[in-house]
């Protein structure tokens, strides 16, 4: 039996997961599904460590754990699951084991910081272009947006865990279209069609929005979204900050007039307003909101559908991949076993069984590779309905990069504070996003942009 969960007993910022936490327990005692290869064992045995987080992924382990056991008998998972959600508490708790010292085999890590590029940087995580060569490893069978995005120098850093194409999804709350006798969105809307749609659809008493969604702010969805307007965050080295290009200020200045002139948006609470029956649309999430949104809509009695974001003047509808990895400690004792068991954990069949998940709470995002996307039982989900499935797929064929939102140095958190700051007195109406104002905020990028790596 493998040591699922037992490091929460003397680790008490490790969360359970409930009955889900039980179950994962007792699901690595069990008997692997039939899916699973045992194959010829040249490697001596090994416990490897593996760091991930509590919650999103929690349907799949007590799947694929027991399966590596059974294919693998010499390598046991002693996994550990850190509460946090969207990747900060498993960040902040690997910071810490690695401070004290302490070994890690395997993380699951998150790109939004530059998490796996800071840990490679300072040597906590290794190359794997030497294990890739030996095995003959075919790195197509993932996205190149997510292979991409785990590379530094060269050199790949961290294997694809899961990914997706995000703000650009557009949920709709048909039945408020119906009700308000507009015509649903489609692949043909143009974004000044979504203002009109918003503003229609908009009560002035508050009680109802046209659109809700948040306010770009950090570095990934100021990139994903102003490229609906053609601009980008940096210049293609990423050494240079872009924010002063006139496509720049026409995409802030949609956010300011649809705010603060239409009074057509609302940025606060959308999730909230949108699962009550309160939105007509919601922008700048993904898909995978599909997992709160559809039975919220089952229970309030609202008819609950999704198309692709509008494009933009450019004919771009802008988009930003965000996958997250896999990498090795650079101190793991047994980094061919590590090997072994990140390729398991990055491979079609733990692709698959994320994309299949279903408890509450969990995420279906899959892992970051086409023939997962492309499998008919993914398609054809259990619960969710086949639009979102299929959207969330063709999404990903959308021409755009992760990297254009990081910069060069890496100094994504430092990017972010800047960004937040000004984008938060646009959204409070503080000030308008003139021209002058974004080459200020340029200006003021620039100046971390120049900072060492």
């Amino acid at each position: 039996m493998s040591n699922l969960g037992t490091r929460a007993t003397r680790r008490s910022m490790i969360a359970s997961t409930g009955a889900g936490g039980a179950a994962l327990v007792l699901a690595a005692c069990g008997t692997p599904t039939s899916s699973s290869q045992p194959q010829t064992q040249t490697q001596q045995a090994a416990t490897i460590r593996v760091i991930a987080r509590t919650g999103a992924e929690a349907d799949m382990w007590p799947i694929r754990v027991p399966q590596l056991e059974q294919a693998h008998p010499n390598i046991k998972i002693n996994l550990e699951l850190i509460a946090g959600t969207d990747g900060g508490g498993v960040q902040v708790k690997t910071d810490t084991f690695l401070a004290a010292g302490e070994v890690l085999d395997i993380v699951h890590t998150h790109f939004s910081a530059a998490q796996p590029q800071r840990l490679y940087l300072n040597k906590s995580m290794r190359e794997l272009d030497s294990f890739i060569a030996k095995d003959k490893v075919d790195l197509k069978q993932w996205y190149p947006q997510a292979l991409e995005a785990g590379r530094v120098d060269g050199k790949v850093i961290a294997l694809p865990f899961k990914g997706k194409m995000a703000t650009v999804a557009l949920h709709i709350n048909q039945s408020l279209f119906e009700a308000g006798g507009v015509k649903l969105p489609d692949l043909n809307t143009t974004l000044n069609d979504l203002t009109d749609m918003a503003v229609k659809l908009t009560k002035p008493d508050g009680s109802q929005w046209g659109i809700v969604g948040f306010m770009p702010a950090g570095a990934r969805n100021i990139t994903g979204t102003f490229r609906r307007w053609n601009a980008e965050l940096f210049d293609k080295d990423q050494k240079k900050a872009t924010l002063d290009s006139s496509a720049a200020s026409a995409a802030a200045a949609w956010y300011y007039d649809i705010l603060h002139r239409r009074k057509a948006a609302m940025f606060t609470d959308d999730q909230n307003l949108f699962r009550q029956g309160k939105a007509a649309m919601l922008i700048h999430r993904d898909y995978n909101e599909k997992t709160t949104f559809f039975p919220a809509a089952q229970q309030q009695g609202f008819k609950y559908t999704a198309t692709l974001i509008p494009k933009g003047p450019s004919g771009r509808r802008g988009g930003v991949w965000i996958p997250d990895g896999m990498q090795i400690g650079t101190a793991s004792k047994a980094p061919d076993q590590a090997w072994t068991t990140l390729k398991w954990f990055t491979d079609y069949n733990t692709g698959l069984a994320l994309g299949l998940q279903k408890s509450a709470g969990v995420s279906t995002t899959p892992g970051a590779r086409p023939d997962v996307y492309n499998d008919p039982k993914f398609i054809n989900h259990e619960i969710y309905p086949k639009v979102f499935q299929e959207l969330d797929r063709d999404s990903n064929q959308l021409p755009e990069n992760y990297q254009g939102s990081v910069p060069a140095n890496y100094k994504i958190p430092e990017v972010d504070a800047v960004l937040t700051k000004a984008m938060t007195a646009v959204q409070k109406g503080e000030v308008e996003p003139t021209p002058s104002f974004m080459k200020n905020l340029n200006d003021e990028v620039q100046n971390i942009l120049n900072m060492p790596r």
